[in-house]
């Protein structure tokens, strides 16, 4: 039983490697990209948006597809989606990159939306600490890829340096595979107890919200810090660059610290709001003492991290039941990556009409305020879905 429990530990944190890697890797070769297939940088920033945009379209379509299969089967086909799409999009011409492109996405939201529903049913006492690992893994995987993507490059071309990863995705299949085909009970499609829809719960919306703001504060930051602290602060691009990374790695901890804190209260409404407060306290600080660039790039990667584990745990505390979890999942993603993919383009539009960093700081502080308040409305200990449990 420990080794089984072992073996799922470790193929969570495989398939969580999966699902922000393929994205982090293009940004390091993507001067490369834009050469080899001649387009613009608009063209080129889609490359990077369009998985986010599948996270949103695609999410309540994984719903229906474990009701068919089962998470197990469901994820083994994503990570499979993966490897295919990252092998495709690193062929020729820019109609194989665009599509290889939407199969990761849609690929990897079958993960996204899945992973917290086996969590659930497979980890009950023990949610906050694998939903942390789950969580840095994610962040794990990104900065594997943004750190060792571009020196792969140097020997094999951007083509070989993004199709290299998809061996990642396949070792990933294979361990998940060997996991769940030593389970004591068959695998088993998603069901349960009916429950109410999770569109008409004001918790399940709060929540969306939640993590439409996180989204929309995490990947704006990523798209928009090194270009703000070399007009603000007068940052060398690798100077940005040694930021950027910052940014992402203290994400690692705090991702690792915030479940096993959530899951020691039955209520998580003041840690929630807590996050949105340090993203407003960055924000404010990037507003007026840029030259402090290096407090603010680790505490923003505190936050972002703090964010994302936070609204994974309470995709899982917040369901009744694994039903109703992969559909909270389903829904809030939905929802929360239509926010997310839409920040960084806002921001950028207003920079663009404005010439300035401050209105879109002050966009941004506004996201971190209704980030607080949606995380103290979440953080109330409801349930959504299914019937009250028994007295």
């Amino acid at each position: 039983m420990v080794t089984r429990r072992w073996l799922l530990i470790g193929a969570v944190i495989l398939v969580a490697f999966n699902l922000r890697a393929p994205i982090a890797a293009v940004s390091p070769v993507l001067p490369d990209l834009r050469a080899a297939l001649r387009i613009s940088s608009g063209t080129a920033g889609l490359l990077t948006a369009l998985p986010v945009l599948c996270f949103a379209v695609a999410a309540p379509l994984v719903v229906l597809l474990a009701k068919r299969t089962g998470p197990e089967r469901a994820i083994t086909l994503g990570l499979a989606g993966i490897a295919a799409g990252t092998v495709l999009r690193s062929t020729d011409g820019l109609t194989a990159a665009i599509a290889g492109t939407v199969l990761i996405g849609l690929a990897i939201t079958v993960g996204n939306v899945l992973v917290p529903v086996v969590i659930k049913r497979d980890f009950p006492r023990r949610v906050g600490p694998v939903t942390g690992i789950y969580t840095a893994s994610l962040a794990a995987g990104a900065a594997l890829t943004a750190a060792l993507t571009a020196p792969i490059a140097v020997t094999t071309g951007w083509r070989g340096g993004l199709a290299l990863w998809a061996v990642l995705a396949v070792t990933a299949g294979v361990v998940w595979t060997v996991a769940f085909r030593h389970t004591a009970a068959p695998a088993k499609p998603l069901t349960g107890v009916r429950s109410p829809g999770v569109w008409r719960s004001g918790t399940a919306w709060a929540l969306a919200l939640f993590l439409g703001a996180q989204s929309a504060l995490y990947y704006s930051v990523t798209a928009w810090l090194p270009t703000l602290l070399s007009d603000e602060a007068g940052l060398s691009a690798g100077a940005g660059g040694a930021a950027m990374a910052l940014y992402q790695l203290a994400g690692i901890a705090s991702a690792l610290l915030i479940p096993p804190l959530a899951t020691r209260s039955s209520s998580q409404r003041g840690l929630a709001a807590l996050i949105g407060v340090v993203w407003i306290a960055t924000l404010t600080g990037l507003l007026v003492a840029p030259g402090l660039w290096l407090l603010w790039s680790v505490l923003s990667g505190l936050a972002q991290g703090a964010g994302i584990s936070m609204a994974f745990t309470l995709v899982i505390l917040r369901g009744r039941d694994i039903t109703t979890v992969g559909r909270l999942s389903g829904m809030a993603q939905a929802v929360g990556y239509s926010v997310g993919a839409a920040g960084p383009l806002l921001v950028g539009a207003v920079h663009d009409a404005t010439g300035s960093w401050l209105p879109p700081l002050l966009l941004l502080l506004g996201v971190a305020g209704a980030m607080s308040t949606t995380g103290a409305i979440a953080g109330r200990d409801v349930r959504v879905g299914g019937p009250p449990p028994s007295p």
